[in-house]
């Protein structure tokens, strides 16, 4: 689970679809890589682009610590 990453997306009113459109997949996808429920986490160059475009003013490793 991202926890911090999950507080990212309620502090700036993001959404899983808003992240499903950025990376080509489904919302449902995201949600399920978010909480957990997939083991294999975001891949480097997605996690990349999500920070560049909707979460700039974060840390890479604050916003993508992975905890269980």
């Amino acid at each position: 689970m991202y926890r911090n990453f999950l507080t990212a997306m309620k502090d700036e009113g993001i959404t899983y679809s808003q992240i499903g459109n950025l990376l080509g997949c489904r919302y449902q996808t995201v949600s399920d890589v978010v909480n957990g429920v997939t083991k294999k986490g975001f891949y480097y160059e997605d996690a990349m682009k999500i920070r560049k475009v909707l979460f700039p003013k974060y840390n890479l490793e604050y916003l993508f610590q992975r905890e269980s």
